[in-house]
């Protein structure tokens, strides 16, 4: 009896586990877009990092969008910058098993907000990854560390107060209110 069930575990979990095999490469797209006015960004140049190395770079086409095909097994860094604008970044982590022949991709949309530079007001905290994303290829899932978030959250709002408050202030703009806020 017992070599027929051994017999049968040999046989049937291989055959469960080729069902539900799978693989996936990731596909990073969105949209680049002004954090004050919403509008697509385009011409924002786009430099992809592998393993710390730059791999290419390219422009967002119409509209702030863009798009980053992913390999297994890589350290990516996606930056993000333009012209009198504070570049950001993100970082995705593509490393795990993977089940060989199999390519599926999985398609994931991050939105990056981008502002102007403010003189004077030092934002070299942005040069920080504003996200660090892991990639599990086995499932497709993309998990954010949240608890990187929430570490780097606090200067991260005192920053972003104080260029709302010097671009009001120095450029005579008022910063628009969250939809269906009316201003005192």
């Amino acid at each position: 009896m017992r070599s027929l069930f051994r017999l049968l575990l040999i046989v049937v979990l291989p055959l469960a586990g080729m069902a539900e095999a799978c693989a996936y490469e990731l596909r990073v797209h969105g949209r680049v877009t002004d954090l004050f006015t919403g509008e697509g960004l385009a011409g924002v140049e786009v430099r992809v990092y592998r393993d710390g190395v730059q791999q290419h770079g390219f422009r967002t086409g119409m509209g702030g969008r863009y798009q980053v095909q992913l390999d297994n097994h890589v350290q990516y860094v996606l930056r993000f910058g333009g012209e009198g604008h504070v570049a950001k970044c993100f970082t995705i982590d593509t490393r795990g098993a993977v089940w060989e022949g199999d390519s599926r991709v999985k398609d994931v949309e991050v939105g990056i907000t981008l502002f102007e530079e403010v003189p004077g007001l030092d934002l070299d905290f942005f040069d920080m990854p504003m996200g660090m994303g892991r990639f599990t290829p086995m499932t497709g899932l993309l998990t954010w560390n949240a608890t990187y978030q929430e570490q780097i959250a606090p200067e991260m709002q005192h920053l972003m107060a104080e260029v709302r408050m010097r671009r009001t202030v120095v450029a005579g703009h008022v910063p628009p209110l969250p939809a269906g806020t009316a201003r005192p």
